[in-house]
C-alpha cells in the first residue's frame, strides 16, 4: 500500500509512478486474510483470493465497480477517496449491487468520499458499519437501509455541505438546499442502530417519526447545521429518549447573536443523556428556562459550552447539577467582575434546585444509582491513588512520559472540572469562583491575567487538585502563594508565563512549592527562566518537574560562579526532569552530580549538546529513561560506561552521531529501548552492538531509520542480523537504507544478498585458478615447440624493463659549452636572414635579464677549417640547436649545413642521451611529417611557431628564453617512456 498515491494527493517532487498488479498475482495465496491495495493508483482489480476477510481500495481509481469480487468471507471493504476532489474521476461512483449479493458476512464498508449521488442498492443486511460521508447524496429515501437490522454505526456526514463554516473545499446540494429527508427514511424494524451522523448536511429541521424507530441509538451527531430555531422548538428530541451523547455544535443561525440559549422543552425527554455538546451556537447568556431544562437530565456528566460569546453566566445553578461533572467554557467573553447571581437570579435558582428535587423525587427510580462524584481529600489521595508510571513495568509497553494532559485526565476523571480558558478574565477574585466551590479541577489558561499571587485568592475553591495557569501573566514573588490550596492541590501548570520573568531586574521566588506538601506535578515550562530567581528549589512532594524553554544555559554558565549548580537538588522525591529546550551546549559533571538521585527519567532534547559527562551517569543510580535527542551530539566517548542496572531506554536520535565505539554499549544489559535513528551512521561492526541482535539480549526495540548506512560487503553481516534478530526495528523495510554505494543508494539494508558478496570472490577465485592451471598446462609445451623463441622474447622484454641508463657527465646542464645555442638556417633565403639577423639576434642577444650567446655560421665559424670541421664544433660546443625553418626546407632540396646539423643532433642524442634539438617554424602551414608531429608530441615546449600577431611575439620570447634555458629531457610528456615497448 501507499506505493503511487493518485496525481494530486503526490508530493510536487514525486516522480510519475504506475503500479502493474498481474491478473494472477494472488493466485497461490489461498489462505490470505489481509489485503490492502490503498494508496496506488489502481483502475482495475486482480484476481482475489476467496478466503479474504479485509480488502483496503482506499485511493485509487476504482469507481465503476461490476463484477462481483467472489470472495464470499470477506468481512471488512475499503473502498473510499476514489472520486473526490483530490482524486477526480469526473464521473459519479458506481456499484452494482450483484457486488453486495456476493458478500453475505460483509460488516464494515466504507464508501466515503467517493461521489455518490445515492444510496447503493442491496447493501448486505450483515453490514454493522456502513461509512457514506462526504459524497453528493441529496435524498435518503425510504427503504434505503431498511434492511440492515444488524447496522450500529451509520454516517451520512457532509453530503449537502454547508459552505459559511467549511475547513475544506465545499459542495453544497442545489439551491443550497438541506439533505432531503423521509419520515420512513432511517426506517429499520427493530434498529440496533447505536451510533449516527447527519453532520454537515444545512439541516434546519427533521421530519414527524424520524427518529421514531431508532430505539437503540446512543449517539447523535447533528453539528454543523442550521438547527438554531430547531433547538428552541424542535420537538423530535422527543423521538430520542435513548440517547446518552449528542452533539448539536456549530449550528448558529448566519449574522445572528441571541441574546440568551433557549432550548427546546422536549430536550428535556431525553432522561439518560450524560453528554451535550452546545459550542459554536452564538449566544450572550443561558436562558433560565435551559437551565431549568438542563435540571431534568439527571445523568448528565458533561456540559460543553464553547464558542458561544458568552458574557455571563449563572455557575451557581451549574454546580448544583449533582451528576454534572465537566463544564467547558472556554473560547467565551467571561470577565467575572461582578457576582453573578443577584437576588433574582438566586431566587430563580433555588426554585428549579426545588424543581428539579421535585422532578426527581417522582420521575427516578430507586433502582437508578448517579454517578459518584467523590471529594478528594488529602487522605482519600494518599490511600487510594496509584503512582504514575514514568516507565511502564510491563515489558511490552512501550515506556511513556505523562504530560500534564495525563495529570489532568487522571486527577480530573469523574470529578467536577471547569474550564474557563480563553476567556476575558483579567484577574482571580472570589467572584470568579462564585459557584465553583467543588470544584477539584480549574483551567484558567489563556486569560492573559496579569496579576501577584498571593494568600487567599483561591480560598472559595479550597478542594482544588488540579489548577492550569499557563498563558497568563502570573507574578511568583510571595511564598504564600497558592497556601489556601496546600491540603489539595497536585498538578498546577504555570507554564507559558514569561512576561515577568522577562522583565530586567525584576526578582522572582518560588518559595510557595515547599508550602504545597501534597503537589506532585509543576509546570515552569516556556518562562524564559534564567537569573535572579532562587539558588535552589525546594520540595519533598514533587515528583515530575517541567522545565523545558528556560535558560539554563545561563543559570549554569560558568560565570554565575556555580550558584545554580544544585538548583534541583533538594527536590528529593523528584521522579521525571524535563530540561529541553534550555539551549544548553554541554553538561558538565558537576551539573549532572548534583541532580536528585531519585530520578527515574531525565530529557535534555532539543538542546544544542556536542558533550555528555558519560562516566557520571552511574551517580543516577535510579535512572531509567534518558533523552538526548534533538541534540548535535558527534561523537561518543569509547571508554566502557557503566549505565547501571536500571537504564532501558536511551534517545539519541536526531543527532551526528557517525558510528559507535566498540566498547560504549558493553555493560548496557538492561537496555530495551535503543532510539539511534536520524543519524549520520554509515558503518556498524560486530563489536559495536554485541549482544543487542541477539536472542540473549535485553533489548526489545532499535530504531535506525534515516542513517546513511554503507551497503558495501564489509557490512553484509548486519543485514543478515536485521533479518534474523528478534528485537523490533522501526520501518526496517521502508526507511532503513543505503546511502554508500551509489548503485544502491536509496535500497533497503535488508534486501542486501550476502551471497552476492561471496560469488564476487568465488568467481575471483576460479579466474585465478582457471589461470594457473592453464599456464603450469602451456609452459612445457611452448618450452618445447617455441624454447629459443620465448628465451629471445623474454631477454627483449628484460631489455625494455631495463632501458637505457644516463651516460656519466652528460648531463646537459653540466656540460662545458662555449655556446648556448647554434643557429642553423638557410643562408640563401634572404627573408630567414632578416629574421635572424634583425629578430632573434636582438632578443636573445642584446635584450632581456639574461642575454644569450648565439652561434652562427656567417659570424663565428673559423676561417680555414673545413664546413664539417666548423659544423661539428659549432654543435657540438653548444647547449642547444636551433632550426630556423620555413614550409620550403621540407621539399626535394634541403640545405646541406641543416640537412648534416640535423644528423649530427641526432647522434648526439643516441650517443649522449642529450636532445638538444629546437625547431622554429617560420611560417602558416607546414607538412604533416611524421618527425614533427612526433616531436610535437613528445616535446612541445622544444617547436615554437613565429606568431603572425604582433601582440603575441613577446610570448614567442618568453617561450624561447625558457626553452633554451631548460633541459628538453625534463620536458618530455610523461606517459612516453625511454624505451622501445
Amino acid at each position: 500500500m501507499w506505493n503511487c498515491l493518485p496525481g494530486n494527493l503526490r508530493a510536487l517532487a514525486a516522480p510519475l509512478c504506475k503500479v502493474e498488479i498481474h491478473q494472477d498475482a494472488f493466485k497461490g495465496l489461498n489462505n490470505l486474510r489481509s489485503l490492502y491495495l490503498s494508496g496506488n493508483s489502481l483502475t482495475s482489480l486482480p484476481w482475489l483470493p476467496p478466503s479474504l476477510t479485509v480488502l483496503g481500495l482506499d485511493l485509487n481509481h476504482i469507481y465503476d465497480i461490476v463484477q462481483p469480487f467472489k470472495t464470499p468471507l470477506l468481512q471488512q471493504l475499503n473502498l473510499s477517496k476514489n472520486c473526490y476532489y483530490a482524486n477526480p474521476c469526473n464521473q459519479s461512483f458506481y456499484i452494482h449491487e450483484d457486488v453486495f449479493r456476493d458478500l453475505p458476512k460483509l460488516e464494515s464498508l466504507n464508501l466515503g468520499y467517493n461521489n455518490l449521488t445515492a444510496v447503493p442498492a442491496g447493501l448486505p443486511s450483515s453490514l454493522v458499519i456502513l461509512d457514506l460521508k462526504e459524497n453528493t447524496i441529496s435524498e435518503i429515501k425510504e427503504g434505503d437501509f431498511s434492511n440492515l437490522t444488524n447496522l450500529r454505526n451509520l454516517n451520512l456526514e457532509w453530503n449537502c455541505q454547508r459552505c459559511d463554516h467549511a475547513a475544506r473545499p465545499c459542495f453544497p446540494c442545489p439551491n443550497n438546499a438541506p439533505l432531503s429527508l423521509q419520515p420512513k427514511s432511517l426506517y429499520i424494524e427493530n434498529s440496533s442502530l447505536f451510533y449516527l451522523s447527519l453532520r454537515g448536511n444545512s439541516l434546519r429541521t427533521f421530519p414527524v417519526g424520524f427518529f421514531r424507530s431508532l430505539s437503540r441509538l446512543k449517539k447523535l451527531d447533528l453539528s454543523d447545521n442550521l438547527l438554531a430555531f430547531a433547538m428552541r422548538n424542535g420537538t423530535f428530541f422527543a423521538e430520542l429518549r435513548s440517547l446518552t451523547w449528542i452533539s448539536l455544535i456549530y449550528n448558529y443561525e448566519p449574522l445572528k447573536t441571541f441574546s440568551e440559549l433557549i432550548l427546546s422543552p422536549h430536550l428535556g425527554e431525553i432522561s439518560g443523556l450524560k453528554t451535550l455538546l452546545l459550542s459554536g451556537n452564538f449566544f450572550h447568556t443561558l436562558s433560565m428556562q435551559s437551565l431549568d431544562i438542563l435540571a431534568k437530565l439527571r445523568q448528565l456528566v458533561e456540559l460543553e459550552l464553547r464558542m458561544n460569546f458568552i458574557s455571563s453566566c449563572n455557575m451557581t445553578v451549574l454546580s448544583q447539577l449533582h451528576s454534572l461533572t465537566t463544564v467547558i467554557l472556554s473560547q467565551n467573553m467571561l470577565t467575572f467582575f461582578a457576582c453573578n447571581a443577584n437576588k433574582s437570579s438566586e431566587s430563580n435558582s433555588l426554585q428549579i434546585m426545588q424543581n428539579q428535587a421535585s422532578f426527581m423525587s417522582h420521575t427516578i427510580p430507586e433502582t437508578i444509582v448517579l454517578p459518584d462524584r467523590r471529594i478528594i481529600s488529602a487522605g482519600l489521595w494518599e490511600t487510594q491513588e496509584q503512582e504514575t508510571m514514568v516507565i511502564s513495568d510491563n515489558d511490552k509497553d512501550i515506556p511513556q512520559i505523562p504530560t500534564m494532559w495525563d495529570f489532568k485526565r487522571k486527577f480530573c476523571e469523574n470529578q467536577l472540572f471547569f474550564d474557563l480558558s480563553q476567556n476575558d478574565i483579567l484577574s482571580i477574585n472570589r467572584n470568579v469562583f462564585k459557584g465553583m466551590e467543588k470544584a477539584v479541577c480549574l483551567d484558567l489558561s489563556y486569560n492573559y491575567m496579569s496579576q501577584t499571587l498571593k494568600s487567599g485568592q483561591f480560598l472559595p475553591i479550597s478542594k482544588l487538585v488540579y489548577l492550569n495557569l499557563a498563558y497568563n501573566r502570573i507574578d511568583l514573588y510571595f511564598k504564600e502563594a497558592f497556601m489556601e490550596l496546600n491540603a489539595t492541590l497536585k498538578a498546577l501548570d504555570l507554564s507559558s508565563n514569561d512576561f515577568h520573568f522577562q522583565m530586567r531586574g525584576m526578582g522572582h521566588r518560588f518559595d510557595f512549592i515547599q508550602n504545597l506538601p501534597l503537589l506532585e506535578a509543576l509546570s515552569f515550562s516556556n518562562n524564559g527562566i534564567g537569573m535572579r530567581i532562587d539558588h535552589e528549589l525546594n520540595s519533598t512532594s514533587l515528583k515530575y518537574l517541567y522545565f523545558s524553554g528556560n535558560r539554563l544555559d545561563i543559570m549554569w554558565d560558568s560565570s554565575s560562579r556555580g550558584q545554580y549548580v544544585r538548583f534541583f537538588q533538594n527536590l528529593v522525591n523528584l521522579i521525571y526532569l524535563d530540561i529541553s529546550e534550555n539551549q544548553l551546549r554541554s553538561l558538565s559533571p558537576d551539573m549532572l552530580s548534583n541532580l536528585p538521585i531519585s530520578l527515574r527519567a531525565l530529557s535534555v532534547s532539543r538542546n544544542f549538546l556536542n558533550y555528555f559527562p558519560w562516566d557520571n551517569i552511574t551517580s543516577l543510580s535510579n535512572l531509567r529513561h534518558l533523552n538526548l535527542s534533538a541534540n548535535h551530539i558527534a561523537h561518543l566517548t569509547s571508554k566502557v560506561i557503566d549505565f547501571g542496572a536500571n537504564l532501558y531506554l536511551l534517545d539519541l536520535s536526531h543527532n551526528r552521531i557517525g558510528s559507535l565505539p566498540e566498547k560504549f554499549f558493553s555493560k548496557a544489559l538492561s537496555l530495551r529501548y535503543l532510539y539511534l535513528d536520524n543519524n549520520v551512521i554509515k558503518h556498524l561492526n560486530h563489536l559495536s552492538l554485541p549482544d543487542f541482535l541477539g536472542n540473549i539480549s535485553a533489548l526489545q526495540m532499535l530504531t535506525l531509520h534515516n542513517n546513511q548506512f554503507d551497503c558495501t560487503c564489509n557490512s553484509s553481516w548486519f543485514a543478515d542480523h536485521l533479518r534474523t534478530s528478534n528485537v523490533e526495528i522501526p520501518h526496517l523495510t521502508t526507511y532503513v537504507r543505503c546511502e554508500f554505494p551509489e548503485s544502491l543508494q536509496g535500497e533497503s539494508v535488508v534486501s542486501m544478498d550476502r551471497r552476492s558478496c561471496q560469488e564476487i570472490f568465488g568467481s575471483f577465485a576460479f579466474l585465478l585458478s582457471s589461470f594457473l592451471a592453464i599456464a603450469v598446462t602451456a609452459m612445457p609445451l611452448l618450452k618445447h615447440l617455441y624454447g629459443w623463441d620465448l628465451w629471445y622474447c623474454l631477454q627483449v622484454l628484460w631489455a625494455a624493463h631495463k632501458g637505457y641508463s644516463q651516460l656519466p657527465g652528460k648531463d646537459i646542464r653540466s656540460l662545458s659549452t662555449a655556446y648556448d645555442a647554434f643557429v642553423v638556417f638557410d643562408t640563401e633565403n634572404q627573408a630567414v636572414r632578416d629574421w635572424v639577423y634583425n629578430e632573434l639576434l636582438v632578443q636573445l642577444e642584446n635584450t632581456g635579464d639574461r642575454k644569450f650567446c648565439l652561434s652562427l655560421e656567417e659570424r663565428d665559424w673559423v676561417p680555414g677549417l673545413s664546413c664539417i670541421e666548423n659544423l661539428h664544433s659549432a654543435v657540438y660546443n653548444s647547449r642547444k640547436t636551433i632550426f630556423v625553418l620555413t614550409s620550403d626546407h621540407f621539399g626535394a632540396s634541403v640545405n646541406g649545413v641543416i640537412r648534416q646539423a640535423f644528423f649530427m643532433v641526432q647522434q648526439r642524442l643516441l650517443d649522449e642521451k642529450v636532445d638538444v634539438a629546437m625547431l622554429v617554424l617560420l611560417g602558416k602551414v607546414f607538412p604533416k611529417l611524421r618527425y614533427l608531429q612526433l616531436r610535437k608530441r613528445l616535446c612541445r615546449k622544444s617547436v615554437l611557431s613565429w606568431p603572425t600577431n604582433p601582440r603575441a611575439q613577446p610570448l614567442f620570447w618568453s617561450r624561447m628564453r625558457m626553452a633554451l634555458s631548460s633541459d628538453n629531457l625534463r620536458n618530455y610528456d610523461s606517459n612516453m617512456s625511454e624505451s622501445f615497448i
